[in-house]
């Protein structure tokens, strides 16, 4: 089960690396699967990135 808000998974599994997440309604005290994340991620929605930047924007001090 993936829901598509992260406010519905459950919150041991949000510090999950694996993705069979749990609804946030079921309880679970601990997952044989468990599997922490190696490092600290910021709930950042991803922007878009500007492939196409302006040619004021380029660095021409450069050759």
């Amino acid at each position: 089960m993936t829901p598509a808000d992260p406010a519905a998974i459950n919150r041991l599994c949000t510090k999950c690396l694996r993705n069979c997440k749990q609804p946030a309604s079921a309880l679970l005290l601990a997952c044989p699967r468990y599997l922490p994340l190696p490092f600290k991620l910021e709930k950042h929605k991803f922007d878009q990135l500007d492939l196409f930047a302006d040619s004021t924007d380029k660095d021409t001090s450069h050759k």
